[in-house]
């Protein structure tokens, strides 16, 4: 199969439109399913000195329960992962797949935390780099189903345009901590500041908030620089502004007001990692893990 007629199959043009815009973990799923049935897709963005962000959550799972084996696998489960070592060797392109993909080579602590509640039976991985974060990708399988061979095989010659996609998405989101909150992304969508623009003018807005320039913003959302500062004057205007520097004191306001708000209901803009399964083996795997090299994911 030519990779033009793969892409064609896999609806790889509704992945780059979702780029920059909150439906892109719900395409991702939707793309991966056509491709290879794939059930549920999460994504965990590796930074320097940090632990891991669950930044991706989406497919068949039920949420509560995904959401909670994703809080296991950022407090303490990644440690546990036998693809963690080369996870930490930063992966550059292409994508870098893992051999570890059926989950009875993991741990039984593993097994019975992260696969055995979401009934998850197989799966498949690779991880990219973009920015100096690493997002470590887990294609699922669930229900007792294995992913064919030529299912993987597929996944693997589509990998590269999904990490292609993945490195332009997140470039307009620049991770910080908290599970599954980005900074600029929330505010975005949470303050009433920013509600009456577009999605293509907020992702203008976000690009420039993260430090894009028209033209790479440009290049990134298929779009002329022409158009990108048509985008910035409509979005300028509609915020009452007209500099750059006033759109950032516009969103360190809205920030702030966030900020206020979630410290009165007790949620927070960028919540720590749950400790509810501490325990002093795992605290002191943590501390090793961070004090090797100097790094930590």
């Amino acid at each position: 199969m030519g990779l033009g007629n793969l892409a064609s199959m896999a609806r790889i043009d509704h992945l780059t439109l979702a780029i920059a815009e909150d439906s892109f973990g719900d395409v991702l799923a939707d793309v991966v399913k056509a491709v290879g049935d794939v059930d549920h897709v999460m994504v965990f963005a590796y930074s320097p000195r940090q632990t891991p962000r669950n930044v991706v959550n989406c497919g068949r799972i039920d949420g509560e329960t995904a959401r909670t084996a994703a809080d296991r696998f950022c407090d303490y489960l990644y440690l546990l992962d036998p693809n963690y070592s080369e996870l930490r060797l930063r992966p550059d392109d292409p994508a870098a797949w893992f051999d570890c993909e059926r989950p009875e080579l993991y741990c039984e602590e593993f097994r019975n935390a992260f696969f055995a509640p979401c009934h998850i039976s197989d799966l498949t991985s690779f991880a990219v780099g973009q920015d100096g974060v690493i997002y470590y990708v887990l294609f699922l399988r669930t229900g007792g189903f294995r992913f064919a061979g030529s299912q993987r095989w597929l996944l693997k010659e589509v990998g590269e345009m999904i990490s292609a996609h993945i490195r332009k998405h997140f470039s307009h989101l620049h991770a910080v901590a908290g599970r599954e909150q980005f900074l600029v992304g929330r505010v975005m969508k949470e303050s009433p500041v920013f509600a009456t623009l577009t999605p293509r003018e907020a992702a203008v807005c976000t690009g420039i908030l993260t430090g894009h320039t028209s033209e790479s913003m440009g290049i990134n959302l298929g779009i002329s620089i022409n158009s990108v500062l048509t985008y910035r004057k409509r979005l300028y205007e509609k915020l009452s502004i007209s500099s750059q520097n006033e759109l950032f004191v516009t969103f360190i306001n809205a920030m702030l007001a966030l900020s206020r708000n979630d410290t009165r209901t007790g949620q927070g803009l960028t919540p720590l990692h749950r400790e509810d399964n501490a325990t002093p083996a795992r605290d002191a795997m943590k501390e090793e893990a961070l004090m090797a090299e100097g790094l930590l994911f």
